[in-house]
């Protein structure tokens, strides 16, 4: 059973209508819809807004993380496989690298 549509919701869909109507299309496109939402006084809040600035920051910082853990990775492997080709232990091949830096 459908609930009942309170006045945002009926104002949302008169305007909706009106739209199409007037620009006499079946379907809008998202761009449209926006611009609808927008004409009936909607607007991002200051929070929201920054919410999205916070998680481009941090997927930002995610991305630099494992890249960094990538490389620590790959000179560990670079280092391990230098050993082997000394007769080192990967063991015993850390803890020179170790002394010397």
């Amino acid at each position: 059973m459908a609930r009942p549509v309170n006045q945002e919701e009926l104002d949302f869909l008169k305007a909706i209508e009106d739209y199409k109507k007037k620009g006499d299309k079946l379907f809008l496109s998202w761009t449209e819809v926006l611009s609808i939402v927008k004409g009936l006084g909607y607007s991002r809040t200051l929070r929201a807004k920054n919410n999205k600035k916070t998680e481009t920051v941090k997927a930002s910082q995610t991305a630099k993380s494992q890249s960094a853990k990538s490389q620590s990775a790959k000179s560990q492997s670079a280092k391990s496989q230098s050993a082997k080709s000394k007769g080192k232990t990967p063991a015993k091949a850390k803890k020179s690298a170790l002394k010397s830096a």
